[in-house]
């Protein structure tokens, strides 16, 4: 397990360091930077077969990489993802956040029209990430993790456990006005940028999407 520290000021490290594993592995930034660059920084340290992400607000369920691993058998799939859990910290209610059957194979254009891919739940193999140009675009500041699950989608199989194996925490400063703006240029850059490497009929289902 990677811990990159990217100047944080909670106690999240102090809690990781209390845990006497050789397996855990702990890096210091050196300058903080945006969230996506530092993800690639943590993924160059990452020496395994997979790789998963969680950000410390948010919890997995136990078994959660153990289930997921078991579905890699299949050498086209590239990533597996799973439904999960919303917490409201502010009200303490928790539900699971997709109530429907989540797709599985190649579900490019089903995710343009509904993204239900949370990034705590995803587990992607190692050579899939490879084969992309880049793993996150250090250029984004909010949509790094669907343009990289997006850009995936486009190469490789993926599989889903329907069952919700992680926990998202909302706790009132997830979200922001400024944010929002931010995502829907965010999204237009990206859509300007994709219509070079993904098929365009399914941009279009997209589009209508983002429109809605």
């Amino acid at each position: 397990m990677i811990f990159w520290d990217n100047q944080s000021t909670d106690k999240s490290v102090e809690i990781f360091k209390s845990y006497a594993d050789e397996r855990l592995k702990y890096f210091y930034a050196p300058t903080h930077t945006l969230l996506y660059e530092a993800r690639n920084y943590a993924i160059e340290k990452a020496s395994g077969e997979f790789y998963a992400f969680i950000d410390v607000d948010d919890w997995w369920e136990k078994e959660k990489l153990e289930k997921q691993i078991l579905l890699f058998e299949d050498q086209e799939v590239g990533l597996v993802y799973s439904n999960h859990f919303y917490k409201n910290e502010l009200k303490g209610t928790r539900i699971v956040l997709y109530k429907r059957q989540l797709p599985s194979g190649r579900i490019l254009n089903e995710l343009l029209n509904q993204y239900v891919v949370g990034l705590l739940t995803i587990v992607i193999r190692r050579t899939a990430i490879e084969n992309l140009d880049q793993s996150f675009n250090p250029r984004f500041h909010v949509i790094g993790d669907f343009d990289l699950v997006i850009r995936l989608a486009n190469k490789c199989k993926f599989n889903c456990i329907q069952s919700p194996l992680a926990t998202y925490r909302w706790h009132g400063e997830n979200e922001s006005t400024k944010q929002k703006v931010l995502h829907l240029c965010e999204m237009e850059k990206w859509l300007s940028e994709m219509n070079k490497n993904i098929a365009i009929s399914s941009l279009d289902g997209f589009r209508k999407t983002e429109k809605l």
